[in-house]
């Protein structure tokens, strides 16, 4: 009961955040329901595989848009992609070098802290590692407050509401869905089981990519669940909140406005000098290149009629990039801590 109640009231704040159009109010609502209820007493518990759920709706509803992609001048892809990959690798080495260096932060803290964006894939790597996830999830956090609400603030507030289309509840969409996410589920399994990062999240989004052109028609993915998810997510994200003091906050938050600052620095050089190079506007290179989320992102360019296939490409590859590179350097760190382990417990030979 008390579980319904609390979920039930996250659900309402996240809906009031929403009618007042505030940038993934689904998100934002149960965040700050949470931090409430815990100031008076009370607690909302985290639902069971909510980390699962939040990766599968995720993947799936970015994977199905692939059906219909269009990466658009075709001409400076190449140039595209290497600005692309010098912007993240800018963003990474200097926000990595920052957390080392300046807020003597440790190796593994700086890995993650440094990561340019994919809250989840975050989430997924702290629960890995022994380092506590909070400072963390604080960088993160305030990351995407940021950038959401200045992608929202470049569009204007529009919004767009979702036609709740009749094919949605037709029993081929229904099927397909439930085999995408059905296969995501399995395949995310067998990731899991070497503990590669996000591994739903990655698996839905290939399997809807993949699968989703041999459908007669375009498979919908419900944006029910994708609110669903978020609010998942931020009562995720409260509970990493509520394990702070008032003063650790505050020293967090200003380690986190230096990342910010750092990362978005990068990206305007690099927009600015590829659209210089490149004759491509401005506006759309840094929606595509800040270390921000898909979804705000990609509403922020359909609502300024721009390229929205471009910005969802570039987050998708940073994203993907981002889940693997740091799992594999922290995986390779592991190892050889193990083997060094293992050395110094071998029994030497008597002489």
């Amino acid at each position: 009961m008390k579980l319904l109640v609390g979920f039930v009231l996250c659900i309402l704040v996240g809906l009031g955040f929403i009618y007042c159009n505030v940038p993934l109010g689904m998100m934002f609502g149960p965040l700050i329901t949470v931090l409430v209820l815990k100031r008076t007493g009370l607690s909302v518990p985290v639902l069971p595989g909510s980390m699962t759920v939040i990766q599968l709706s995720l993947g799936t509803s970015i994977g199905l848009l692939f059906r219909d992609f269009s990466f658009g001048v075709q001409g400076n892809i190449a140039f595209l992609l290497m600005f692309l990959l010098l912007c993240l690798f800018l963003q990474f080495t200097a926000c990595y070098l920052w957390c080392i260096h300046r807020l003597r932060w440790s190796k593994e803290e700086a890995l993650l802290g440094a990561v340019p964006g994919a809250m989840a894939a975050v989430l997924a790597l702290a629960s890995h590692i022994k380092t506590p996830p909070q400072k963390i999830i604080i960088s993160h956090s305030l990351r995407l407050i940021t950038l959401t609400l200045f992608a929202g603030y470049i569009s204007g507030g529009a919004h767009t509401p979702t036609a709740m289309s009749p094919v949605l509840f037709t029993t081929t969409n229904i099927l397909w869905l439930l085999g995408i996410v059905l296969a995501g589920y399995v395949l995310g399994k067998c990731l899991e089981r070497v503990h590669f990062p996000a591994p739903f999240m990655i698996t839905s989004l290939l399997c809807a990519a993949l699968l989703h052109p041999f459908s007669s028609q375009t498979v919908l993915f419900p944006d029910v669940f994708n609110q669903f998810s978020m609010a998942l997510m931020g009562i995720l994200l409260g509970h990493h909140f509520i394990a702070f003091t008032l003063t650790a906050f505050m020293r967090h938050l200003w380690s986190s406005m230096q990342l910010i600052t750092i990362g978005l620095g990068v990206t305007v050089i690099m927009a600015l000098t590829a659209a210089h190079l490149l004759d491509y506007p401005f506006y759309l290179l840094m929606l595509s290149w800040v270390p921000g989320s898909v979804e705000s992102m990609s509403f922020a360019a359909l609502a300024l009629n721009a390229n929205a296939s471009f910005v969802m490409a570039s987050h998708i590859i940073r994203m993907l990039l981002i889940q693997t590179i740091p799992a594999m350097v922290i995986y390779r760190k592991r190892e050889v801590t193990q083997d060094n382990g293992a050395t110094m417990r071998k029994p030497t030979k008597p002489l």
